[in-house]
């Protein structure tokens, strides 16, 4: 069975191998989406979404905001 990609990834994924999605609302949704239904699981829980340096994409991260200061 071929796995069908969502509208919302981009084509492919980060060189980091992380999933990337084209936009920030795309991102957004898939944290919402996450969070709501409350993933016990998984090791991380995603909190916020980033926009990637290397692939110029956007990413979920669990990591809490670097602040500078």
């Amino acid at each position: 069975m071929s796995r069908r990609r969502t509208p919302q990834h981009s084509p492919g994924r980060c060189p980091t191998g992380k999933v990337r999605f084209r936009d920030r609302i795309a991102a957004t949704l898939a944290l919402a989406t996450i969070q709501r239904q409350g993933r016990q699981d998984r090791d991380k829980a995603e909190t916020r979404v980033y926009r990637c340096p290397t692939c110029a994409g956007w990413h979920l991260t669990s990591q809490q905001p670097r602040v500078s200061g």
